[in-house]
């Protein structure tokens, strides 16, 4: 019996404690918008959640471990507070319980960042969410594309270069033929998004009837990094399989038809003189 009872206590408790669980803070959620920012713009990091019942104590974020900007509503008017980080320049009129602005942002700023929510009162609860950011540096020019021996026919080599000025981290290049992907540059590893680089990628590809869109080659280069920076350079080639414009085509066949018509003439002009000498 005492077993028994010992049981349904401990039952009782754990339904209580998963009652008050339920009833707590919840869906602890930060997005950062954007979260890959060209250095020296802004970005805002959004922390939404759901209090329930409960009155909201303190918001603390932190880039890192640190702790750089903290929202407590009881202490208003001063409920904003800014703790010095580095290069982060906190937008305080901007900012408030559900997100912070952080303006001219610098290199140092990538990597994760978090949003700590804390309730007050009787379910003293504490959540948080991380999410990363990434700060890049784009080329400040498109890509350029350099072709060596033109014009180009079956069998030929198809000789090429394309390069994107430095950008951190570097430029992932794909050279495309008539739209068709033909090399792409290798991953990116850690060090690229240390320091700035040039971007280079090389293509020789031997050509074959397939490669020629009826006749014509476009060689493009496109420059991405992380789907925010994204230029290309489009290059027509010379080719040997260029289709002759419809305008010489018809062009000759004037000339075509007009020689027959003359040839014609002579004929005849040579009949008529015969039959008068006979």
């Amino acid at each position: 019996m005492t077993l028994l009872c010992w049981i349904f206590e401990v039952v009782i408790v754990l339904g209580l404690l998963l009652i008050a669980d339920v009833l707590t803070l919840q869906n602890v959620l930060l997005s950062i918008e954007p979260k890959v920012v060209p250095v020296g713009q802004s970005s805002t990091l959004i922390c939404t959640y759901d209090l329930q019942d409960d009155a909201l104590y303190t918001v603390k974020w932190y880039r890192g471990r640190y702790e750089f900007y903290r929202y407590t509503p009881s202490e208003y008017p001063n409920s904003k507070k800014i703790f010095p980080y580095k290069e982060i320049n906190v937008d305080e009129e901007a900012s408030n319980s559900t997100q912070v602005v952080l303006r001219n942002i610098d290199f140092v700023l990538s990597g994760n960042f978090t949003c700590e929510v804390t309730t007050d009162a009787l379910h003293l609860t504490t959540r948080y969410d991380i999410k990363p950011m990434l700060v890049i540096q784009p080329p400040e020019t498109a890509p350029t594309i350099s072709v060596f021996g033109e014009p180009l026919d079956y069998g030929d080599l198809l000789r090429a270069n394309c390069s994107s000025p430095p950008a951190r981290p570097r430029a992932s290049l794909t050279f495309f033929l008539n739209n068709y992907t033909v090399a792409t540059s290798e991953p990116l590893l850690p060090h690229h998004y240390q320091r700035s680089e040039w971007s280079d990628l090389g293509l020789v590809i031997r050509l074959y009837a397939e490669h020629f869109d009826d006749g014509r080659l476009i060689l493009r280069c496109v420059a991405d990094i992380e789907n925010v920076y994204h230029e290309e350079a489009v290059l027509k080639l010379g080719s040997a399989r260029e289709p002759v414009p419809e305008r010489v085509s018809a062009q000759n066949a004037g000339i075509t038809s007009s020689l027959r018509a003359m040839l014609r003439l002579v004929v005849f002009l040579e009949i008529i003189l015969l039959m008068s000498i006979l």
